[in-house]
């Protein structure tokens, strides 16, 4: 019985993926995020947390993002995600607070301490701005830590 446990662990292992990194740091850019500083956490082999602190509109912006990410086959090093989360920050003056949704794909390089991502999602806002939906997305380029 131990033998089997043991195999059947061994196999279950063998099929667990997990990014090679487990911090990023970098710039992200995009809409509705005019740019900033980036920050990505691996949390576990299948979740992340996300966050961005930077330019918005005609003001300041945070972000964070609790991402469910998934290996894709080939190459490796190549996964998707999606998300959802947060931004606070101040547009005109005014209090901004938004719920976004990211639906993403990220590379990180294997030999070389590089993550690229680029996502896409809708902004829900909640206070602060005209527009109630709108629709985003964003490059991210991080140095991966190990």
């Amino acid at each position: 019985m131990n033998k089997i446990l043991f195999l059947v662990v061994i196999s279950v292992s063998s099929f667990t993926f997990s990014q090679s990194y487990k911090t990023a740091i970098g710039l992200k850019g995009g809409y509705p995020s005019l740019g900033g500083i980036n920050i990505k956490k691996i949390l576990s082999s299948s979740t992340a947390a996300e966050f961005s602190i930077g330019g918005y509109d005609s003001g300041l912006a945070i972000s964070g993002l609790f991402e469910i990410q998934k290996p894709l086959p080939e190459p490796n090093g190549l996964y998707w995600y999606f998300g959802v989360g947060p931004t606070v920050g101040s547009v005109n003056k005014s209090l901004l607070l938004s719920a976004i949704g990211v639906l993403g794909i990220e590379y990180t390089f294997q030999d070389f301490p590089l993550n690229i991502a680029l996502d896409t999602g809708p902004v829900i806002q909640l206070i602060g701005n005209k527009n109630l939906f709108s629709w985003g997305g964003g490059l991210a380029v991080r140095y991966t830590l190990k």
